[in-house]
């Protein structure tokens, strides 16, 4: 591929399950520029402006694309580390996982070092793992998982090299036995998927969200397997005042947050865990024959591509407006 220097921002689509593509939105249309093959083993991010990083978590090898120069750097983590998510801010490779070895690490592209990021002694025991990272304009924040009591931590950004500790918070639970999948986050809010599990109640899916990084004010969408109205959540994404849904049994589904829903504790009075909201209020539209696998916020945009699969392996993609 010839050098290309982009003047718009680019996001990550799957085109089957050995191949992603990196595009840019255009004149209203999706732009593919490169498809890259992974595997049931990989991971991937991209920085929306010019490299892509796909990281081999059987070998523990990253392969980082630059768009516009057309140079490939080929790394291997020194470190004893499972990873479960990567992310790239700037000059800056974040790895993140646990069980075994390191919790989250960092590789600085432009000084070439590898860096351990601390990680407070209340994170630090057998079964903790980072499962999750995402960036505002200040701070790396790692969503910790798995073992209760939950944090999230705060790590300052800058360019220069390794990154510090800056604080962290403890995390609201949904029930026994949380499992936290993804976060998401927007200027005014940050969301996380998860599902609990209990003897009495079994499986439930949440969608949690946050309305300042203080952690204090918060409700939960949440769908347990014997409710009538029962279905999963797979994905999911902030736009303004919207939570966008995907659900393998309801399709798309539109929730509008209210400044009301935000509380310091739950139903019970109950501090350390989350409000619920009604799930009734979710306004799905379905999607015959396709199951939406995932949701693909285009940047800078109110336009969000459904990543839809027609229950045979096929693949497309939608654009809608939110």
């Amino acid at each position: 591929m010839k050098n290309l220097i982009l003047t718009t921002s680019i996001f990550l689509l799957l085109k089957d399950n050995r191949t992603i593509s990196i595009n840019s939105f255009e004149n209203d249309k999706i732009n593919e520029i490169k498809t890259f093959t992974i595997t049931e083993k990989s991971i991937y991010t991209t920085d929306q402006k010019e490299r892509i990083a796909i990281l081999d978590t059987a070998k523990n090898d990253i392969t980082i694309f630059d768009i516009n120069s057309s140079n490939q750097i080929k790394l291997s983590i020194p470190f004893v580390i499972k990873p479960k998510t990567v992310l790239l801010n700037n000059d800056n490779i974040f790895v993140g996982g646990g069980m075994v070895g390191e919790l989250l690490i960092q590789y600085h592209l432009k000084n070439e070092k590898w860096y351990q990021l601390e990680i407070p002694s209340e994170v630090v025991f057998w079964e903790k793992e980072i499962d999750d990272l995402v960036v505002n304009e200040s701070f790396l924040i790692a969503i910790d998982n798995i073992v209760m009591p939950k944090y999230v931590l705060f790590y300052r950004l800058n360019s220069n090299g390794r990154l510090d500790l800056s604080h962290y918070k403890k995390l609201k639970h949904n029930g026994p036995y949380e499992n936290i999948h993804q976060g998401r986050i927007s200027e005014t809010y940050i969301g996380l998927l998860s599902d609990t599990y209990s003897g009495y109640r079994g499986a439930t899916n949440h969608i949690t969200i946050y309305n300042n990084l203080d952690f204090s004010g918060s409700f939960a969408l949440s769908s347990n397997k014997n409710d009538k109205n029962y279905h999963t959540f797979t994905d999911f994404i902030i736009i303004n005042d919207k939570i966008v849904i995907a659900s393998k049994e309801k399709g798309l589904g539109i929730f509008e947050i209210k400044e009301t829903y935000f509380e310091k504790a739950d139903k019970y009075s109950n501090r350390s865990s989350n409000r619920e909201e009604d799930i009734s209020m979710i306004k799905y539209t379905k999607y015959e024959n396709l199951v939406i696998i995932k949701l693909t916020l285009i940047p800078n945009t109110n336009k969000i591509v459904l990543t839809l699969d027609d229950k045979k392996g096929v693949i497309r993609h939608e654009i809608i407006a939110i």
